[in-house]
């Protein structure tokens, strides 16, 4: 069985500049004008730690989800 996975935003290093979003294969990173900074799909991430790489503001931070996650 492969982990689950959810990332978490440092909200004070991100700029909302969507790069995240963009190069998530996933679709795992939802964004609108409206909504300003991203959010997680629930579910959706696999870890593949792209957001995290292309982020030039090191905001993103990928982990497996923990039972303390679920509850």
């Amino acid at each position: 069985m492969s982990p689950v996975w959810t990332w978490r935003l440092d909200e004070g290093s991100c700029t909302g500049c969507g790069i995240c979003r963009d190069v998530c294969p996933e679709e795992a990173i939802r964004q609108t004008r409206d909504m300003g900074l991203p959010e997680p799909v629930p579910g959706a991430c696999t870890g593949c730690g792209s957001c995290v790489a292309q982020c030039p503001f090191d905001a993103i931070m990928i982990r497996p989800v923990t039972r303390r996650d679920a509850s």
